[in-house]
């Protein structure tokens, strides 16, 4: 899968021709570029096209960098003391309209989703046209759609968490509506559903990777459950459309359980290596690669934005800095033997005197001596970066695949349903316990879990520990509510300064760049901005 985000094809960015004047004098063509009349009437051009719409996964403007950064230090474990002030605003919500046209956090994520929606919708518009006449395998014109689907589904979810307003385009030419999150996240569900029976159980060889229908179920269950939060919202308070999407999200889930095709890793770190990628626990995972590819880089920026700084000069950047609190969650609990949480040593890099491990080439203590200053922080990002290397800087192109969504965050996501639902939370403190096993934690007593607040809690640590730094915690701290209350934001803010500046009603969402409102009809700027 890793080789097929280098077909990038000049026609899917010739497309503006298709608007070209109608006088005869200026109907002109270039017999050696491709145009809409030549391109879309093969297999091998349909499958061209679907690659280029993959490929915008893995840019800066997508999740090679802006969704880690975005997801990570708005929420509360994360933080920014970076020297460029805008990712300092990136997560003390301190942006003002005003200041965002040439911020690249604020325009890149903006222009990396509506570039991809105008790719993938070509796709789309051409299946549904005459694709299916061009394919000879109708099962085969069947899974490029699903995918192309998908890819539509993956980039209103993002639009739907960050900005949370846009215009809903579902063609390649035309202008759709402006609409906002609560419409975003209802049709990122329905592409979701709309590609699950196209898409296969799972793909082999050069095409493992690609997206599949225990994927679509997966972000369908994710949608489904961040719309049941947003109807529990206090201002909107619809507890019967919250239930609906509750229920969905459950059926989605025992569907996935269904197919038998997923477990658990035994060893959990093998979740953030390459050696181990589109393993038997990853539902869907984004396609990385080490290096240049024609002089494009292929792999993720984000080790080298939230990897650990040091005082030589080498290692990362550090822009993106990780909350000292989460080191006192990963110690509430020792595992079965009486030592830390695992997963707080393969998570974050702190000060450990059992650790004789090197960091870039050297030890904690080694490195806390090139300088007085050296590592000032409690504690740095380990996950996702090369820290165990002996390379003695980051650069911008990590091989590591990212993982969006993985069978230990489905069983905790169906834990929180049967929850929310008031089912058996017996059986959902087992699920809870399957996480813990693999972690070597002592598994928890159902009967101390059986209301609905007590469970809930556990739940809040479950997925900080479980899946810290993972680009999860926004989109729980969203759907519980937390950020929706005043109270909920103090709380927060005991832990995370970043959110004493936190507007409730206005910060849980992003601007929308200034520029692209000046562009789009009807497109206004989002409230407090």
């Amino acid at each position: 899968m890793k080789n097929i985000f280098s077909k990038i094809i000049v026609g899917l960015l010739l497309v503006g021709s298709a608007y070209s004047c109608s006088e005869s004098f200026l109907d002109l063509q270039d017999p050696n570029r491709e145009s809409m009349d030549t391109f879309w009437k093969t297999e091998a051009q349909f499958r061209e096209g679907l690659s280029a719409s993959y490929s915008g996964w893995r840019r800066p403007h997508l999740f090679s960098r802006w969704f880690h950064a975005w997801m990570i230090l708005r929420s509360d474990e994360g933080y920014s003391e970076s020297p460029a002030p805008e990712w300092k605003a990136y997560g003390n919500f301190q942006l003002t309209s005003y200041n965002t046209d040439g911020i690249e956090g604020i325009t890149n994520p903006w222009i990396g989703l509506y570039s991809q929606l105008f790719y993938v919708n070509q796709v789309i518009d051409n299946m549904n046209s005459h694709g299916y006449d061009v394919f000879a395998d109708k099962t085969e014109a069947d899974k490029l759609l699903g995918q192309a689907l998908f890819i539509r589904g993956v980039d209103y979810w993002f639009l739907g968490g960050t900005y949370g307003k846009g215009p809903l385009q579902l063609s390649s030419v035309g202008e759709g509506p402006v609409v906002e999150q609560e419409a975003i996240y209802k049709q990122a569900l329905k592409d979701f559903q709309d590609c699950e029976n196209l898409l296969p159980l799972k793909w082999t060889g050069s095409d493992l990777g690609r997206v599949t229908k225990g994927a679509s179920l997966g972000m369908q269950a994710r949608v489904n459950m961040q719309l049941a939060g947003y109807y529990k919202r206090p201002t909107v308070n619809n507890t019967g459309e919250a239930d609906k999407y509750w229920k969905a999200a459950k059926k989605n889930i025992e569907d996935i359980f269904d197919l038998h095709l997923y477990d658990l890793v035994p060893n959990w770190v093998d979740n953030f290596t390459e050696s181990n990628e589109n393993n038997i626990e990853s539902l869907f995972e984004i396609q990385f690669r080490d290096g240049l590819y024609n002089g494009k880089e292929t792999g993720m920026h984000r080790p080298k934005f939230f990897g650990l700084y040091l005082a030589s000069g080498e290692g990362a950047w550090n822009d993106g800095s990780a909350c000292d609190w989460l080191l006192d969650e990963f110690d509430k609990e020792s595992d079965k033997d009486g030592k830390p949480d695992i997963r707080k040593y393969y998570t974050l890099f702190y000060d450990n005197p059992d650790d004789n491990m090197k960091y870039y080439g050297k030890t904690y203590q080694e490195w806390k001596s090139v300088s007085s200053d050296a590592l000032p922080h409690k504690c740095y990002w380990r996950k996702y970066t090369s820290v165990d290397s002996d390379n003695k800087a980051e650069d911008y192109s990590s091989g590591v695949n990212f993982r969006v969504l993985r069978l230990a965050d489905v069983y905790l996501m169906y834990a929180e349903v049967l929850n929310e639902l008031n089912g058996d939370r017996s059986q959902a403190v087992e699920y809870i316990n399957k996480v813990r096993r693999r972690v070597n934690m002592s598994d928890l007593n159902a009967s101390a879990f059986q209301t609905y607040d007590a469970l809930k809690e556990q739940l809040r640590h479950e997925r900080l520990v479980e899946l810290c730094g993972e680009c999860v915690r926004w989109y729980d701290l969203d759907r519980w509510g937390d950020i929706h209350t005043q109270e909920g934001v103090n709380k927060l803010a005991e832990r995370d300064n970043d959110f004493k500046t936190y507007r409730v009603g206005i910060s849980h969402l992003i601007c929308i760049p200034n520029r692209e409102i000046s562009l789009y009809p009807g497109l206004t700027q989002n409230p407090g901005y």
